[in-house]
């Protein structure tokens, strides 16, 4: 279903003068360039909502996520790796409370939206109670047990926690299934502005930037942000989540689901636990060090995203009966053309010019980022394999064999953790992450090539 919201008009009025300026702007390029250019550019325009989805998530989100990533830079260099790494930190244990409330949804819920429409309300309010439970019990969960997982209790600490769970509370699925991903993309940026704004106001003024006013200010802009647009998606369903969610069902959910969210639960391995691992057995300065690799590599990954993002709902479609294996093949290796080529700009001036990376971003304390920049230059060409063929198996309804994979791929990445971050730190931390979840990604394109011949 391809749909238009109404309910914000000043989202209304940017959406569609962006659409209306580059729409000029390709006209006055097709009367430009030869003819059989012209041609193609006729033929991506004929597929309207893609052309428009395609503008709004490169430019939303790239304006959102460039301002995001240069204000974490910042934060970085103003902060200094000690506080930047207690920042971090509070950040990872709320993305490990961010796979709890998702339970898996992200990666299963476009699919069974596009392809049971007629189960779409009970399936909208059931998995955003189910969200809401997680989020209780998880955060009741790091407020029992805080001293045994190093956080120290404060506003700013448990409001940076929650604001990392409340992103798994976004009704990005729903806003995918409905093509409205251009849209949806709007709700971030909105949420990246409040906290950019605030905070690049803070850092220029003479107040002390503290982790407690950086809290606040996450918590502010994501809470904001969730019930906008939870009024939205139950205005335009006329849904009303207590009332429609069947408790039956809600367990039933549970449990149909488990599969993926307790392969999902292990995907805190590829990301927070090696910086959980990493405050244990070394300090809070190398996890800011090791956070503000991330940073840079967040830059493609951002990139990917996006395109998986629009590949995604595709990907579902694709996945039904009668799409045949030919047009599936043609599509995904499509797919995984664009996806490669994406990563190729990073990929040069991560694997050849890292010194160069690292000093124009960040300061002389970040010098060990050098080491990292060549590993993860690498690892970024296995993630691009892995979006595609994740996102196929789990169209293909191969959710056992994927959370095969993801398990066994995630607990080699604490293995390789505990092994490898003693003894190397840093590098140990960024080999831990990239080696096993580039073996795992490889085993997707695996199976998944097994099937797709077939």
């Amino acid at each position: 279903m391809d749909v238009v919201f109404n309910s914000n008009k000043f989202f209304c009025w940017i959406n569609q003068a962006l659409i209306t300026c580059v729409s000029r702007i390709i006209c006055v390029i097709e009367t430009l360039v030869p003819s059989k250019f012209s041609d193609k550019i006729r033929i991506l325009r004929s597929h309207e909502v893609v052309f428009y989805n395609v503008i709004g998530l490169t430019f939303f989100n790239s304006l959102g996520g460039l301002l995001t990533i240069l204000t974490q830079v910042k934060l970085a260099n103003v902060m200094g790796a000690s506080h930047y790494g207690v920042y971090s930190y509070c950040l990872a244990i709320g993305e490990v409370g961010a796979m709890v409330v998702r339970y898996g949804r992200h990666k299963t819920m476009v699919r069974d939206l596009i392809q049971y429409p007629v189960r779409n309300l009970q399936l909208i309010s059931s998995t955003f109670i189910i969200g809401v439970i997680n989020f209780l019990i998880f955060l009741g969960l790091v407020l029992v047990f805080h001293q045994d997982i190093d956080i120290q209790i404060s506003v700013g600490t448990v409001l940076l926690i929650c604001g990392a769970c409340l992103i798994s509370l976004d009704f990005q699925p729903v806003y995918e299934s409905l093509n409205a991903m251009s849209w949806h993309s709007m709700y971030n940026l909105f949420q990246k502005l409040i906290f950019v704004i605030i905070l690049w106001g803070i850092m220029l003024s003479p107040f002390t930037l503290s982790l407690n006013v950086l809290g606040i200010v996450f918590f502010f802009s994501w809470i904001l942000v969730i019930v906008w647009q939870y009024k939205e998606i139950t205005s335009f369903f006329h849904l009303k989540i207590i009332s429609t969610c069947e408790w039956s069902k809600l367990f039933k959910l549970y449990r149909e689901n488990f599969v993926v969210a307790f392969s999902c639960l292990f995907g805190i391995a590829f990301g927070p636990i090696i910086r959980i691992v990493l405050n244990n057995y070394c300090n809070s300065r190398e996890v800011g060090v090791f956070s503000a690799g991330l940073q840079i590599l967040l830059i493609a990954q951002f990139i990917l995203n996006q395109i998986g993002r629009i590949g995604n709902p595709m990907m579902a479609i694709i996945g039904k009966d009668n799409c045949s294996m030919k047009q599936r093949r043609l599509f995904v290796y499509r797919y995984l053309f664009i996806m490669l080529s994406s990563t190729l700009p990073f990929f040069i001036p991560f694997f050849f010019f890292p010194s160069l990376v690292v000093n124009m971003f960040f300061t002389e304390e970040y010098a060990d980022l050098v080491i990292m920049l060549p590993i993860l230059a690498v690892y970024l060409i296995a993630l691009s394999v892995g979006v595609v063929y994740t996102q196929f198996l789990i169209s293909m309804r191969k959710d056992r064999l994927y959370f095969i994979i993801y398990v066994l791929g995630a607990t080699l990445t604490i293995l390789c953790a505990f092994l490898l971050i003693p003894i190397l730190g840093i590098l140990g931390a960024t080999l831990s992450l990239c080696v096993p979840h580039a073996l795992t990604c490889l085993c997707y394109w695996w199976f998944s090539a097994n099937l797709l011949r077939k």
